[in-house]
């Protein structure tokens, strides 16, 4: 783990969004192809929770102490989404890898937008990570849907919790099930990055001058805002949109009146 968590706090250190964002990948860096399985090995997990804690909560951390535990959070569901995805990769349960894949990386997609949100409001200059999280949501739940359409098409769907038997048809899943769902989160990003207030330093000056409410000096530059995650979060929406027809046109303007 001293690989990752040594990039980690220098990364915090220096302000490096694409260098923290990169260390959330699934996939390994080409020059370290064994990372991933190493970070994994590790720990288990029974300790996981309080190998992370000690790797984050280290004296003299540049770690802000209000990120602390939603960052703990994150890379203790990173883990396990890490340890899914070896899973597959060796042929452990091969017929259903992409749906356990997705959710657990639907989790740290979750976690991710919490640290935003939360209390403990990542600064804009992390808005790589929640890139990587929404990029890699995406492509897990198109590879969950083409598993489930697999196994329908081929009647490979067997008996489960929920009385589901082989004689199952194709109309009794939705086609784009999982993508939907990432789209519906990703969504949730949209809001969080639109709804960020900000104001910038020369409209700033003259709401000094007039004294107005004190609320307004509350929110950030632009430079520190998170509407900059706008350009990738819009684009990364139209692609996942995309694929679930009919597209839906008119969610932007419905869930987002502040577009209209």
């Amino acid at each position: 783990m001293d690989a990752i968590f040594n990039v980690f706090h220098h990364a915090q250190y220096s302000h490096d969004g694409p260098v923290l964002g990169a260390l959330l990948s699934p996939i390994p860096p080409i020059q370290d192809p064994t990372l991933l399985h190493r970070f994994h090995k590790d720990s288990n997990v029974f300790s996981i929770q309080f190998d992370i804690t000690n790797y984050l909560k280290i004296p003299h951390s540049s770690v802000p102490k209000g990120e602390a535990n939603a960052w703990i959070d994150i890379y203790v569901a990173y883990w396990k989404a890490i340890g899914e995805i070896l899973r597959a990769e060796t042929g452990h349960h091969r017929h259903d890898w992409a749906i356990k894949v997705y959710e657990a990386w639907k989790e740290v997609m979750n976690l991710v937008i919490r640290g935003y949100s939360g209390s403990a409001g990542f600064a804009a200059w992390t808005l790589p990570v929640l890139y990587t999280a929404g990029k890699y949501l995406r492509v897990f739940a198109i590879k969950a849907d083409e598993e489930q359409a697999a196994k329908v098409g081929n009647g490979a769907i067997h008996m489960e919790a929920d009385g589901i038997g082989d004689d199952v048809t194709s109309g009794a899943f939705e086609k784009n099930e999982r993508l939907e769902d990432a789209a519906r989160v990703i969504n949730r990003v949209f809001t969080l990055c639109i709804s960020d207030r900000y104001v910038d330093t020369y409209h700033q000056s003259i709401l000094s001058t007039i004294k107005l409410s004190a609320w307004l000096f509350s929110r950030a530059p632009m430079e520190d805002s998170r509407k900059w995650g706008l350009y990738h979060t819009t684009n990364l929406l139209f692609k996942t949109y995309f694929k679930v027809p009919p597209f839906p046109s008119a969610l932007f303007s419905r869930r987002n009146p502040s577009l209209t």
